[in-house]
C-alpha cells in the first residue's frame, strides 16, 4: 500500500509523535510512505512541504509581508492539499486539521477523490472550530455566541455558526473514517451531527516500550516531578492547575523537571525553595527518556485532554502518574493501580493527589512498576501500527 500521511506540524505535540510512529512502522512492514505537512520552515528531506522550503524560509523572515503578497501561505497550502486527490496514495492519512492551511471545500474535495482516514487528536473536525468543546454543547445543535472566541482554534472573530454549516453541508455525507484514540473521543463522534454517519473507531495511541525503560526508582530522599507541556503559557494546556497543586503541597523541598515550549516563563513562576531544571523544548525520544528516567513523578493538568502520548511515555518510563480526570486519560490509568487520578479537573483536587504521591516512596514505586506492565499489555506501539494498517486494509477493500 501507498499512504499519504498529513499533518499541520513535523514535530511538535501528541500528533506529531503518532504521525512519526507511524511513519516508521509502516515504512518498516514495506509500505511506501509520503509525509505531507503544512506549517514550519526546515524539514528532512524526505518530508514534503505543502509550502516549498525556500518559500517557508523567506516567509520566517524579514521577507515575510512581501512573501504574503507574492505567494501567499494558505492559499498555496490550499491547493497543494487539494491535489493530493490527485496523488497515486491508495490512502491519505489526515491527522491535525484545522482548517488553517486548506478549506472545508477542499477537505470534502480530496475525501470524494479518495480513500479518507482521519485521526482525531481533538474534536475540530465535528464543532463549529473549536478543539474542546468541554461542557457546551452547541456543536450538537448549531453554533454560535461561542465561550471560547479569542483562542485556538475557533480565533478572535465568531464564524462557528457558520463553520458548523459548512461541515454538515460538505462533510458530513462523505466516506470518511475516523480514527479516534479514546473511546471517551470516539463516543463524541458519534453522536455529533457531522460524524454521525461516519464510520469511526477505536485505535489507542501506543508507546515503543523499548525506547522507555523504568529504572529503579529510589523511595527516600527528595522527589523529582516531571512536567511536560506543549506550551506552558497557552491558558488551555493547564499549566496553571500544576502550578496551583504545586504552590498548595507541602515539601521543604522538591525537584521539578520542565519540558516544552515556553518553559523558562514556567520555571519563573516555580516556588523558590524547589530546585528547577529547565530543560526547554525537547526533540527526540532518546532525550525524553533520559528526563523521564529522572522523575520519579510524572504531573499532567490539563482542562481537555484525549489520549496523551506523554502520559504512556511517562507510564512506560515506570514514573507514577499523578494527573486530572480529562477526557481519555481516564482510559490510561487505573487510579490507585496504575497511577493517580484527581477527583475533578481542579489545581486543588490534583494537589490532593501530588500529596499522597510525595508521602510515599513505596506508592510511588508500586504505581509505577504497573504502569509500565499496563503499556506493554494495553498500549504497545506495534498494536498500534497493526491496527491502523489493517484499518488501511478494510478502507481499500482488500479485507
Amino acid at each position: 500500500m501507498k499512504i499519504a500521511l498529513v499533518n499541520n506540524q513535523f514535530q511538535l505535540g501528541g500528533a506529531e509523535t503518532v504521525v512519526g510512529q507511524l511513519r516508521r512502522g509502516l515504512v518498516a512492514a514495506g509500505h511506501a510512505v509520503e509525509l505531507h505537512v503544512a506549517h514550519g520552515k526546515d524539514y528532512p528531506p524526505d518530508v514534503h512541504p505543502l509550502y516549498p522550503g525556500l518559500l517557508s524560509r523567506l516567509h520566517h523572515s524579514r521577507f515575510n509581508r512581501m512573501m504574503e503578497k507574492v505567494a501567499p501561505r494558505f492559499e498555496w497550502t490550499d491547493a497543494a492539499f487539494r491535489r493530493l486527490a490527485k496523488s497515486d496514495a491508495d490512502i491519505i492519512h489526515l491527522h491535525n486539521f484545522h482548517g488553517d492551511y486548506a478549506t472545508i471545500a477542499s477537505l470534502a474535495h480530496v475525501a470524494s477523490h479518495k480513500k479518507l482516514v482521519w485521526t482525531f487528536h481533538a474534536l475540530w473536525g465535528v464543532t463549529g472550530g473549536c478543539d474542546h468543546p468541554r461542557a457546551c454543547g452547541r456543536y450538537l445543535e448549531k453554533c454560535g455566541d461561542c465561550p471560547q472566541v479569542g483562542l485556538w482554534a475557533v480565533g478572535d472573530v465568531d464564524h462557528t455558526a457558520a463553520q458548523l454549516e459548512e461541515k454538515l453541508t460538505l462533510l458530513a455525507n462523505k466516506p470518511v473514517h475516523v480514527v479516534a484514540p479514546s473511546e471517551w473521543l470516539a463516543e463524541i463522534v458519534r453522536k455529533s451531527k457531522i460524524g454521525s454517519h461516519w464510520d469511526v473507531r477505536r485505535i489507542a495511541n501506543g508507546v515503543d516500550p523499548a525506547a522507555f525503560q523504568p529504572r529503579l526508582r529510589d523511595a527516600g530522599g527528595v522527589a523529582t516531578v516531571m512536567i511536560v507541556n506543549r506550551n506552558f503559557s497557552d491558558e488551555q494546556k493547564g499549566f496553571g492547575m500544576a502550578l496551583t497543586a504545586l504552590r498548595l503541597i507541602h515539601a521543604s523541598d522538591l525537584k521539578v523537571i520542565l519540558v516544552g515550549q515556553n518553559s523558562a516563563w514556567a520555571a519563573a513562576q516555580m516556588p523558590s525553595h524547589f530546585e528547577v531544571l529547565d530543560a526547554g523544548f525537547v526533540e527526540g525520544r532518546a532525550k525524553i527518556a533520559e528526563l523521564y528516567a529522572l522523575a520519579d513523578i510524572f504531573l499532567f493538568a490539563s482542562p481537555a485532554e484525549n489520549f496523551p502520548c506523554v502520559i504512556l511515555e511517562a507510564m512506560a518510563s515506570g514514573c507514577c502518574v499523578v494527573a486530572t480526570p480529562s477526557g481519555g486519560v481516564v482510559e490510561q490509568i487505573d487510579h490507585g493501580r496504575s497511577g493517580l487520578l484527581a477527583g475533578e479537573i481542579s489545581g486543588e483536587s490534583l494537589a490532593v493527589q501530588l500529596q499522597n504521591a510525595l508521602a510515599s516512596g513505596e506508592l510511588r514505586a508500586a504505581l509505577g512498576q504497573e504502569a509500565a506492565r499496563e503499556v506493554i499489555r494495553f498500549f504497545p506501539e506495534k498494536r498500534m501500527i497493526d491496527e491502523y494498517i489493517e484499518l488501511y486494509r478494510v478502507v481499500i477493500g482488500e479485507n
